[in-house]
C-alpha cells in the first residue's frame, strides 16, 4: 500500500494505536480473510477525526471492523485500512434512572447480558445476537420478535465526515435495515437506549430461555456468519412465503459443499467454514442459492450477511 509507512508515523505522533499486517480472519467469526495491511484502533472521537485526516491526506481508503460476526472478509484485503473503535466505544454506562449509554464497538452478547442481569428487562434478545453494538444498530439486528431500534432513544455517529447526533425519530430503519446500512460511511459512535425495571429471577430465566432456543435452532460450535439471507417478505396478499432456509432446502442445496465452504446440514440458511473455507467458496454457494431459490420459485432471496471488502 501507498505510503503505508508515512500513515504510521503520523499515527505514532498522535498516540493512536495500530498493528501491522493482521490476518483478519482471527476477527471474523466466519474464520475467514486475508491480511490486512494495517489496522488501526481510535479510542475517542478526537482520535477519528485525526485518522481521516491523515488517509485524505494519502488518499488512502478504510473500512469500520466492528464484531465480525455478520461479515464475509476478502480474501485480498489490502487494497484499504481497516478501522476498529477500541478504547471508550467499547464501555457502557448506566446515565439515568432506566437509560443506557453504550459504545459502538461494546460487544452485544456480553453487554445486553450484563445489563439484564443488572435488572433492567426489554434487551434479553439481544444477548444471543453476536457482534458489535454498531453492527447491530446499522443491520437493525433482532430475533424472537425483537429489534434493537425498539430500545434505541437516539444515536451518535459520523456521517460523511461530520459528528451527528440523531433522535430515534430522525432515523430511517426497517426490517434488517437502517439508513447507517445504506450510507457506507456511517460510523456509529454511541446509542443511548431505555429498559424497564424488572424482576431478576424472571429476567434470568428470559436469558435461559432464549439462549436455549438459539442453541438448539442453530449449528453449534461452527464457524460461520449467522443467517446468510434475510427472510422474503410478506406478499400483496399479506402472505408470509416459506422462510429462507426451507426454500434453500427445497432445492436441494442442503449439504452443498464448495471447497472449505457447506451450507449447513443443520441449519441451510447458515453457510458454515469446516476447513480451510476462502470468502470466494462462500460467494459461490451464496450465487448457486440465489440462483437456484430464484430459478424454481421467482423470489430472489437477499443477502443478511455484509461483503467486507471485494470478494471475487
Amino acid at each position: 500500500m501507498k505510503f503505508l509507512s508515512e500513515i504510521q508515523e503520523d499515527l505514532k505522533e498522535k498516540s493512536i494505536s495500530f498493528k501491522t499486517n493482521v490476518n483478519l480472519s482471527l476477527y471474523s467469526s466466519f474464520k475467514i480473510g486475508g491480511i490486512s495491511p494495517l489496522l488501526i484502533e481510535p479510542e475517542n472521537t478526537e482520535q477519528i477525526f485525526d485518522i481521516f485526516h491523515i488517509l485524505q491526506k494519502r488518499e488512502t481508503a478504510y473500512k469500520i471492523l466492528g464484531g465480525g460476526t455478520n461479515l464475509l472478509i476478502s480474501d485480498h484485503p489490502d487494497n484499504f485500512v481497516v478501522l476498529k473503535l477500541a478504547g471508550e466505544f467499547k464501555e457502557f454506562t448506566l446515565i439515568s434512572d432506566n437509560q443506557f449509554s453504550i459504545g459502538g464497538g461494546a460487544l452485544t452478547t456480553p453487554t445486553f447480558r450484563k445489563i439484564s442481569q443488572s435488572g433492567f428487562t426489554g434487551g434479553e434478545f439481544l444477548s444471543t445476537i453476536p457482534g458489535s453494538v454498531g453492527g447491530a444498530v446499522i443491520q437493525n439486528a433482532g430475533c424472537y420478535g425483537g429489534e434493537i431500534f425498539q430500545l434505541i432513544d437516539s444515536v451518535e455517529c459520523i456521517q460523511n465526515g461530520r459528528l451527528v447526533h440523531l433522535n430515534k425519530k430522525d432515523i430511517q430503519y426497517s426490517y434488517r435495515n437502517s439508513e447507517f446500512k445504506e450510507n457506507k460511511n456511517s460510523i456509529v459512535l454511541n446509542i443511548k437506549i431505555s429498559l424497564k425495571e424488572g424482576n431478576i429471577s424472571e429476567i434470568e430465566e428470559s436469558l435461559k430461555e432464549k439462549r436455549d432456543k438459539r442453541n438448539s435452532s442453530q449449528p453449534s460450535n461452527k464457524k460461520s456468519a449467522g443467517s446468510v439471507f434475510k427472510n422474503p417478505p410478506k406478499t400483496k396478499n399479506n402472505l408470509r412465503p416459506l422462510k429462507s432456509w426451507e426454500l434453500i432446502d427445497r432445492v436441494g442445496l442442503r449439504g452443498f459443499v464448495k471447497g472449505g465452504a457447506i451450507i449447513s446440514k443443520e441449519h441451510c440458511n447458515f453457510i458454515t467454514n469446516e476447513g480451510n473455507a476462502r470468502a470466494s467458496d462462500v460467494d459461490y454457494l451464496i450465487s448457486l442459492v440465489q440462483d437456484s431459490v430464484y430459478n424454481k420459485f421467482g423470489i430472489l432471496l437477499e443477502k443478511e450477511i455484509e461483503y467486507f471488502g471485494e470478494v471475487p
